[in-house]
């Protein structure tokens, strides 16, 4: 009976650390879409500056308006 509590307590630390562990850059940018921009950096931007969504796509739209193809 020790040997199982002693497993399942292991267990449960390597599901916490798991749970704990910090999204990658393209989990991340896939959120982002999902809030309406482009990626994770405009998302931030928008999140701690005076952007939004809306600006977001306007300023991606003129980049490539201005970009040589």
């Amino acid at each position: 009976m020790e040997k199982k509590k002693h497993a399942l307590r292991q267990l449960l630390v390597a599901v916490e650390k798991e749970l704990l562990r910090k999204p990658n850059r393209k989990t991340l940018d896939r959120l982002s879409l999902l809030a309406g921009f482009q990626d994770w950096d405009d998302f931030q931007e928008a999140l701690h500056g005076e952007a939004n969504a809306q600006t977001n796509y306007e300023l991606k739209d003129k980049k490539k308006e201005t970009t040589p193809k």
